[in-house]
């Protein structure tokens, strides 16, 4: 004779799923948003670059941030927070992270368009500090730090404890594959061959990252990971 399951058991199963779902909702009205604001942007609607770009970038960050603000005040246990400590080894291991995926981009971006793509932008004129510096802050610091909050601090810790010890590696797996498929989606690359070398190295991180958190517990290293990623490509085509 089967026993009924545990209502705690049960709660705790009820609330993963809510917090996945809610998660999932963040990252779609993101992805709609972020459509939106690009389709304004284009028709003239925001006409100043500074505030183009600020609206982009809030497009995607509200979302993420309503989501895992939603997510962080319903958790019942403060393990089941992200850890935000970073140790020596997983600095070391972000930059082994960092060291890869740019290297498997620029042989991409080499294969695909023979340029490495880390090279200065040319301008015309002097370039535009303001825009530039906004860009930088938002590509190099808060995006890579919600971003890693909400895929691999949140979203793929409540997935793996949904799943079994054996099959807790998928969880890994779908939070890089769901975080590439957002940035393809938000991107919008200009062709397929570019689309495709966008989604092969954002999985790729995430992958590394997502593995890195997994392996410690930890989401410190995978936030340097990410930093350092966009900060390198910022820093090679920073306009000289």
């Amino acid at each position: 004779m089967s026993s009924a399951p545990e209502p705690a058991v049960t709660e705790l199963e009820s609330a993963r799923q809510r917090d996945l779902v809610a998660l999932l909702i963040a990252m779609a009205v993101a992805v709609v948003l972020s459509r939106l604001v690009g389709t304004i942007a284009r028709s003239g609607g925001i006409p100043s670059p500074v505030l183009q770009v600020l609206a982009a970038d809030v497009a995607v960050w509200a979302p993420l941030v309503v989501g895992a603000g939603w997510v962080v005040r319903r958790a019942s246990r403060p393990d089941a927070l992200p850890r935000l400590r970073l140790d020596l080894g997983d600095a070391v291991f972000a930059i082994g992270i960092v060291i890869v995926c740019r290297g498997v981009d620029a042989f991409l971006s080499l294969s695909i368009t023979g340029s490495s793509g880390l090279s200065p932008a040319p301008t015309l004129g002097a370039p535009d500090v303001g825009l530039l510096v906004v860009s930088a802050i938002g590509v190099c610091l808060v995006s890579p730090v919600l971003e890693e909050i909400v895929f691999r601090g949140l979203f793929q810790r409540r997935l793996a404890d949904a799943l079994t010890p054996r099959t807790r590696f998928l969880a890994v797996l779908l939070t890089a594959f769901l975080f590439a498929v957002l940035h393809l989606l938000i991107g919008s690359p200009s062709s397929s061959l570019i689309g495709f070398e966008v989604f092969v190295t954002t999985f790729l991180l995430g992958l590394l990252t997502g593995t890195l958190v997994a392996m410690t517990g930890r989401i410190g290293g995978a936030i340097l990971a990410h930093v350092l990623f966009n900060t390198v490509a910022v820093v090679l085509t920073w306009p000289r």
